[in-house]
C-alpha cells in the first residue's frame, strides 16, 4: 500500500511544474475517479494499493501533457445532467449552464432547437428542467453518438438529427439556441494546449469567426414560429457584429451577461413582419 498523503504531494508538484492551473483540484478529481469514492471518502482514505496508484499516475501524467481533465475523466456535471464526453465533443463551460438556466425558465411546452449541439449538453440541460420539445441538431456523426448515448444516460426524450445546419431540419421551432463554432482559423494555432485537444470542427468560425452566426441568421426566420427566439453564445468581442447581424429580421436584442459579469450570450425575438 501506498500513503495517499505521498501520492497527492508528488501529484500535486508534476502537474503544478507543468503550468496546470487549479492543480489540486485536478489530482483530487482524478483521484475520485479512479477510487470511484465520494470526496468525503478520499479525505478519510489513508493509503492506496499500488495498482490504484498505477492508474492515477497515468492519467496524472497524460494531465500534465496538458491533455484536458474532462476527456479524462470521461464526464461532466452540466445543469443537472451527467455529461458524458470524448474528443469528438467540445468540453461543456459552466458559463454555458446560465444560458441553459435562461431558456428553461421560459421553455415549458416549447419547441426548442439546439443547433451545432456537440455532446447535447445545451439541448439537453432545458428538457431536463422544462417540459419543451427538444431537438438536437449537429453535423458531426461521432457528436450525435456522444449526444444521444448522454440522452439516454439521463432519461431524457429528445429528437436527434444528422444536419449541415438547417439542411435537413424540417417544421418550425418556437427557440433556438446555438453555440457554433466562433475562433477565427487563423487564431486556433494560439488557443491553449487543453483546447487544441479539442475538435477543430466545433472550434473553426472560419476566417472572420462570425460564419456560422451568418447562416443560422440568415436562414432561422423560415424555422421559427411568430413570435419565435433565438439564442446564442459567442466569444470576447463579438456582440456587436452579431447584433448587426441579427437586426434585418430580429427585435427586443439584448447581450446577456454570465456569472463572472461578462458578455456572453445575445437573445433576440423575431419581427412580426420579416424583411
Amino acid at each position: 500500500m501506498i500513503s495517499i498523503q505521498s501520492a497527492k504531494k508528488e501529484f500535486n508538484q508534476i502537474l503544478k511544474e507543468n503550468g496546470v492551473a487549479d492543480y489540486e483540484n485536478n489530482v483530487t478529481q482524478i483521484f475520485l475517479h479512479i477510487l470511484n469514492c465520494s470526496r468525503v471518502d478520499l479525505l478519510i482514505k489513508d493509503s492506496i494499493s499500488v495498482e490504484e496508484y498505477s492508474q492515477t499516475k497515468k492519467l496524472v501524467l497524460k494531465r500534465a501533457d496538458r491533455y484536458p481533465l474532462q476527456y479524462l475523466i470521461g464526464e461532466v456535471e452540466f445543469c443537472g445532467n451527467r455529461i458524458m464526453v470524448n474528443p469528438n465533443v467540445l468540453i461543456p463551460r459552466n458559463e454555458t449552464e446560465q444560458l441553459c438556466d435562461m431558456i428553461s425558465k421560459t421553455a415549458d411546452n416549447k419547441s426548442v432547437l439546439d443547433l451545432c449541439c456537440g455532446s447535447g449538453c445545451i439541448g439537453l440541460g432545458i428538457k431536463a428542467n422544462s417540459s419543451a420539445d427538444v431537438t438536437l441538431v449537429d453535423i458531426s456523426p461521432k457528436a450525435l453518438t456522444v449526444a444521444k448515448n448522454n440522452a439516454k444516460l439521463n432519461g431524457l426524450d429528445v429528437k436527434v438529427i444528422k444536419s449541415n445546419l438547417f439542411d435537413k431540419v424540417k417544421g418550425k421551432f418556437d427557440i433556438i439556441v446555438s453555440n457554433p463554432p466562433y475562433i477565427k482559423t487563423k487564431d486556433l494555432l494560439e488557443l491553449q494546449p487543453e483546447v487544441k485537444n479539442e475538435p477543430m470542427l466545433a472550434l473553426d468560425g472560419e476566417e472572420d469567426g462570425y460564419a456560422f452566426y451568418r447562416r443560422i441568421i440568415d436562414a432561422a426566420p423560415k424555422y421559427l414560429n411568430q413570435n419565435g427566439e433565438i439564442y446564442f453564445e459567442y466569444g470576447v468581442g463579438q456582440s456587436k457584429t452579431i447584433e448587426k447581424l441579427l437586426k434585418k429580421n430580429f427585435e427586443c436584442i439584448k447581450i446577456l451577461k454570465d456569472y463572472y459579469n461578462k458578455n456572453r450570450f445575445i437573445y433576440a425575438k423575431l419581427k412580426d413582419i420579416v424583411c
